[in-house]
């Protein structure tokens, strides 16, 4: 997203602040804001350019190459003092130290989970809309597939609709292909599709392993066809994984417990190629009801592995939730730089898992806290101009 930034009068020196506490309010809600787009885009797609380095605080999991730190550390950490409210709840309104307190209540790594965060539950899905064509005939078009990654022997159904005036009509396809999109490789081809009428639309069935791929590549699906007022181009992408390049496979094997006031799984994972791995998961309680997404980010080493999935204790306190909770849709990939793209992705997981009984009080409600975070509180109270009602006497 682009930042644009406007000059504007200034108002007399006495009364506007200096340079130092104006870069400080500026970092509080940059890192306030960075927590919140952490936790409400896709997961997966932010993970490239961050997995590089790992997250303070990152779990680590058995034969992890760094060392893991003590269990419950950030408990150990002064308790942070409650703050008042300073008008309407929310980033705009509030000052710069309690935004940002507000955006760190949980830890980057594991955050609340509602049934509106689509891109979450479910992880793959396409979004491709009805659009109008580029004639202005009243035609409108939606050109998409059953899957956004793919792997293996799986195979690919993209899907044409063409409506005018929101009635389904038929159209001539005058061409349509897949083509490989490997910046590294041979120079792209086109492989012929062909669509036939299903249903509102039209249909292909694709298979990628049909290629002998040797490695992960985006693949882009195009189409061009005749409405009988023009002809329309539409294409969209998807990202293939061939058999030999899948880096790991979750095995099945989980378990769970409490440590430190939060609820750990740990799901285990046959590691192919080592190297950075995000891996992902969403927590549901008894009722079946979204209660905290979970990250790990962490180095693995190749063999039998588990990915240790923390879920605070204060996002499952604040949601009232308990047990037995289920695990799923979990899903990971590994970061590899120069690739593009530059995550190898790992077939998600197709069952759930469920936990122990835990009643709600058996988790802490304590926020989170950080020595990062600590720092940052510290360095915003000491200047009273941007702490307002949540500054120190």
């Amino acid at each position: 997203m682009s930042r644009a930034t406007r000059r504007r009068d200034l108002p007399p020196a006495a009364t506007w602040p200096g340079r130092r506490p104006i870069a400080l309010a500026v970092a509080a809600l940059i890192a306030a804001a960075t927590v919140w787009w952490l936790a409400a885009r896709d997961p997966l797609h932010a993970a490239g350019a961050e997995i590089a380095g790992v997250a303070p605080g990152a779990a680590s999991p058995a034969g992890a190459s760094r060392a893991r730190p003590p269990a419950g550390a950030a408990l150990l950490l002064p308790t942070v003092a409650p703050y008042p409210d300073t008008g309407t709840p929310g980033l705009s309104t509030d000052d710069p130290l309690t935004a940002y307190r507000r955006a760190n209540v949980y830890p980057p790594t594991s955050r609340p989970l509602s049934r509106d965060q689509v891109d979450l539950l479910q992880p793959g899905q396409r979004h491709e809309a009805m659009r109008p064509d580029d004639h202005g005939a009243g035609i409108t078009y939606r050109f998409t597939a059953d899957r956004y990654f793919v792997f293996g022997d799986q195979a690919l159904t993209a899907l044409l609709e063409v409506r005018r005036d929101d009635a389904p009509i038929a159209v001539t396809n005058t061409q349509a292909y897949a083509t490989v999109v490997d910046p590294g490789g041979s120079p792209p081809f086109p492989i012929p599709m062909t669509f036939a009428p299903s249903g509102q639309g039209a249909t292909s069935r694709f298979v990628p392993a049909q290629l002998g791929l040797a490695r992960q590549t985006s693949i882009s699906v195009s189409i061009e066809f005749d409405h009988g007022d023009g002809r329309q181009a539409a294409h969209f992408d998807v990202q293939y994984t061939p058999e030999r390049g899948i880096p790991a496979r979750f095995t099945g094997r989980f378990s769970d417990a409490i440590e430190a006031g939060s609820l750990v799984i740990r799901a285990g994972i046959d590691v192919v190629a080592a190297g950075s791995y995000v891996i992902d998961a969403n927590l549901f309680d008894a009722a079946d009801q979204p209660v905290a997404w979970s990250r790990f980010k962490g180095e693995l080493a190749a063999g039998a592995r588990d990915a240790e999935l923390v879920f605070f204790g204060k996002v499952i306190v604040d949601g009232k939730a308990h047990g037995p909770f289920h695990l799923g849709q979990l899903r990971g990939a590994r970061f590899v730089s120069g690739l593009d793209p530059d995550l190898e992705q790992v077939p998600p997981y197709p069952g759930s898992y469920a936990t122990r009984p835990y009643p709600t009080d058996a988790f802490s409600d304590a926020e989170y806290d950080s020595p990062e975070k600590q720092r940052m509180i510290e360095l915003l109270t000491r200047h009273p101009g941007h702490t307002g009602g949540a500054g120190r006497p």
